[in-house]
């Protein structure tokens, strides 16, 4: 839920709360006077009464419609009769209900004879009123609440109609872009701190972004270029018909270790790029065409092992996704596959809803499996082996907010990649 609209929602719900709790508030003020009215009234009903019985030898009962009913008691009860009042409903012949009224029960001696004298006052014109009161209030309430949330709602979109500025534009900020953030101005204090900070940061960013790329563009060209004519001088020697068998040995040493440092320093330097963001074009990328392409490139290994293929893939799945990080994604994860099949085995290859998964016979996992997406941790023996594959997989991954998950058996190895619907579409025919 947005900031404005939850804000707006409390504030509306507390004056809501409020209003309610000050209707209820009124009601018992007012229901508390009204009660103190009529006792005041059942009062003075009552010294009229005995005022008027003062001239009287023989205490009557009093006509129906008189209010009140006298009747004898004994002295015992006389002494345990406490004057009170209560609430008690009796039957109206107007509205034919019962109906709530306000009684006084008191008493009287009256020449050496003990009574009980019931005065009742009707509660009707309170009820009404509180009927009233009741909707008077939620009319209030509704209207109130109504304006108060329109009158919220248009203050905080305006107050806060800075802040959504600065973060639209940040959500389309990249530190790959020359353009430089036009952030709103704003009299509220708290907002240009915001837009000052927003500023430096982007600038800090820009610049540490610009540094870090040009360091790896210097040690792209700067280590490879020596290595690949170290490389070259190399193989110029071991042509060499001349060459001692010892030193074609350590010639052939020299150039593995050589190409050896060159594709690690390759590897290294596509992390970081992956990690700094430099492949930020995107487009939709198609999978089933690469991984039938790499296959294609590494049939000879699959000849060479006797391997068994096993290829279902989903023609229509796409990924919103850079193509060059999606085959190196992919390659890495074939050729792993290939590499590292047992002989005479397997490698399932499916592509379906949102999953990738590439299974192959292979030897046990000895270590924790979650482990080999970490750099310079392998499995396999051969010494070609960088152990940065899967460091590879799980940095592109990361780039993408995709999930991949290693699974062993006995017998086989497999990692599943599961993508995020956002990066996940189906091919419409847009393309």
């Amino acid at each position: 839920m947005r900031l404005l609209n939850r804000s707006t929602l409390i504030s509306t719900l507390l004056l809501l709360l409020a209003l309610v709790i000050s209707g209820l508030y009124i009601y018992d003020q007012v229901s508390e006077e009204v009660h103190d009215e009529i006792d005041e009234e059942l009062l003075n009903r009552k010294l009229e009464i005995l005022a008027g019985l003062q001239s009287q030898t023989v205490v009557e009962n009093p006509p129906l419609y008189a209010g009140f009913t006298i009747e004898p008691i004994s002295k015992t009860e006389y002494k345990h009769l406490n004057e009170h009042f209560e609430d008690i409903e009796l039957y109206e012949l107007i509205e034919k209900e019962q109906e709530p009224h306000r009684q006084l029960v008191t008493k009287f001696k009256h020449r050496d004879q003990y009574y009980r004298l019931r005065i009742e006052a009707s509660l009707l014109d309170l009820e009404d009123m509180g009927e009233v009161i009741a909707y008077s209030t939620a009319w209030v309430c509704a209207a109130l609440v109504l304006l108060g949330f329109l009158v919220n709602f248009l203050l905080q979109k305006r107050l806060w109609r800075p802040f959504y500025q600065t973060l639209d534009q940040l959500k389309h900020f990249r530190v790959d872009q020359p353009d430089a953030l036009h952030l709103p101005t704003s009299s509220i204090l708290e907002f240009q701190e915001l837009t000052q900070v927003v500023s430096t940061l982007a600038e800090v960013n820009r610049r540490s972004y610009q540094q870090q790329k040009q360091f790896v563009e210097n040690a792209s060209h700067e280590i490879q270029t020596p290595l690949a004519i170290a490389l070259h001088q190399a193989e110029e020697l071991i042509q060499n018909p001349d060459l001692q068998e010892k030193d074609a040995r350590a010639l052939g040493l020299l150039t593995e270790q050589l190409e050896r440092l060159s594709a690690l320093n390759k590897a290294l330097l596509l992390m970081t790029k992956i990690s700094n963001q430099q492949y930020a074009d995107v487009e939709n990328v198609a999978l089933a065409p690469i991984v039938r392409r790499l296959v294609g490139e590494y049939e000879y290994l699959s000849e060479e092992k006797e391997l068994q293929l096993d290829l279902q893939l989903d023609e229509t799945m796409q990924l919103r996704a850079n193509v060059h990080l999606i085959e190196i994604l992919l390659r890495n994860l074939v050729r792993n596959a290939m590499l590292h099949a047992t002989q005479n085995g397997s490698v399932q290859i499916h592509v379906s809803d949102q999953k990738l998964s590439i299974a192959n016979t292979a030897r046990p996992i000895t270590g924790k499996t979650e482990a080999l997406f970490e750099r310079f941790v392998k499995e396999s023996p051969q010494r070609q082996s960088l152990g940065l594959g899967l460091a590879i997989v799980k940095s592109i991954c990361e780039a993408y907010h995709y999930t991949p998950v290693i699974e062993t058996t006995e017998h086989q190895f497999q990692i599943t990649i599961e993508f995020i619907p956002d990066s996940f579409q189906k091919d419409s025919g847009a393309l």
